[in-house]
């Protein structure tokens, strides 16, 4: 729960304000966020609209409470959107600090936005904190500091549907997510470290660019038990490490995940059709498998609880005989029950594309 300050017992006649007048009068109340920030923020009857500093935090927020989406920090776009219940599409945007972006601070204002939410995916660092105190500083509007990182995604959706007043539908996403990692963990027990399945994680439009295990964008795939086989140096932020073809022959992974080509603008089909590639046990094999990307990337960015959902598609791809789910039901499963959004079966089957069923004969 978020920590909220004890009530005071200020005197009426000595003209002290109490906290409790302030929640009752002012419709204000005062907790501690993750970094440990004091914050004097809405009460939970009085609060209408929030921001975010991030797509990430976005995320978040949209998975608990959509009413309350003051915004958006992504823009989407139509196949987005299908996965996505109605109304998204006009909320205002007003801009993400992600990437080194800039946040509209004026339309915050003008928007009347109440409250700001800053969710990192990773630990934060001091400049984090430094950049929610600039924006808290410069607009007079509180910003909440939350550790978002995957091994306390599920603290940080208990924390913020205290702050929300949606602790009922917080224990629920985070029960949920438990039991997920609960579930394929478990599954996986037995694969031992050398008997993981060599994996290339393709990113950028030629397929050139990867993450390292310690990036927080290949935490999926090493959750899942894959042998990343990127040998390569984190590049800090963004991520995409540069690496060349020479390079990823040599890995020869079994499989590759790679971007799709038309939302993300990625080289899936450049890598199952361009001979240069073809060298590769993955290409020969047919197993280059095409990410899931609407509405949100379903193993990173951002990387928030869409990767739960990549958990269960990587796990079962890789072994589908020890973690044995039907990721169509999976998939329209976690769409309704974080998206707010019912699919069919073609939809979901359209979202697993190639990867489903060629790893599992049925």
């Amino acid at each position: 729960m978020a920590a909220t300050v004890p009530l005071g017992s200020a005197s009426v006649l000595s003209g002290c304000r109490s906290r409790a007048g302030d929640e009752f009068f002012r419709g204000e109340r005062t907790i501690i966020d993750q970094m440990g920030r004091e914050l004097v923020i809405p009460t939970v009857d009085t609060l209408e609209r929030v921001y975010y500093t991030s797509g990430l935090a976005h995320i978040f927020v949209f998975t608990l409470d959509p009413a309350v989406q003051g915004g958006t920090s992504m823009q989407f776009t139509p196949e987005e959107l299908k996965y996505l219940p109605a109304g998204i599409e006009d909320l205002p945007y007003m801009g993400s600090m992600s990437g080194g972006g800039e946040i509209q601070r004026e339309e915050l204002l003008v928007h009347d936005i109440q409250m700001v939410f800053s969710i990192s995916g990773v630990e934060f660092a001091a400049s984090d904190i430094s950049d929610a105190n600039d924006l808290e500083n410069a607009t007079g509007i509180p910003v909440v500091c939350i550790d978002g990182s995957f091994e306390k995604i599920v603290a940080a959706y208990r924390f913020l549907g205290d702050v929300l007043g949606t602790q009922e539908r917080a224990e629920e996403v985070a029960a949920y997510l438990e039991q997920v990692y609960i579930d394929v963990t478990e599954a996986l027990a037995s694969v031992k470290d050398e008997d993981r399945i060599p994996l290339y994680y393709a990113e950028g439009p030629f397929g050139l660019a990867t993450e390292p295990n310690v990036s927080q964008h290949a935490k999926t795939f090493e959750v899942a038990k894959a042998r990343n086989v990127a040998a390569v140096e984190l590049t800090v932020g963004v991520g995409m490490t540069n690496v060349s073809l020479e390079s990823v022959i040599s890995w020869n992974p079994e499989v590759i995940i790679a971007w799709d080509d038309t939302i993300r603008g990625g080289a899936d089909e450049i890598i199952r059709t361009h001979p240069d590639w073809g060298q590769i046990d993955a290409v020969k094999n047919g197993r280059v498998y095409t990410m899931p990307n609407a509405p949100f990337a379903w193993c990173d960015r951002p990387p928030g609880v869409n990767r739960f959902l990549g958990l269960q598609w990587v796990a079962n791809m890789l072994y589908p005989d020890l973690y044995d789910v039907d990721m169509v039901e999976e998939t329209k499963k976690f769409y309704s029950k974080l998206y707010w959004v019912d699919i069919s079966d073609e939809d979901a089957l359209d979202l697993l594309g190639n990867s489903y069923p060629p790893y599992k004969k049925k």
